[in-house]
């Protein structure tokens, strides 16, 4: 495996770590080469979740609260 697929699949196995229990997230594509990998709905609902990349996500902080504010 090259070393730049190497860091990419790393990065993207810490972005799961770290913002996969955000109450927002509804999924993160397994797919490394995706722009906009994490479909949120904190903005749309749940019916309608819009991808975000991970700079969006990360700047918003909700993946720190671990649970959605009702």
């Amino acid at each position: 495996m090259d070393e730049v697929k190497q860091l990419k699949t790393d990065l993207h196995r810490l972005t799961v770590e770290l913002i996969g229990g955000c109450a927002y997230c509804s999924m993160i594509s397994s797919n490394i080469e995706f722009k906009t990998p994490i479909y949120c709905t904190k903005f749309t609902g749940a019916m309608h979740p819009t991808c975000v990349d991970v700079a969006t996500c990360l700047s918003c902080q909700e993946y720190k609260r671990g649970t959605a504010v009702s």
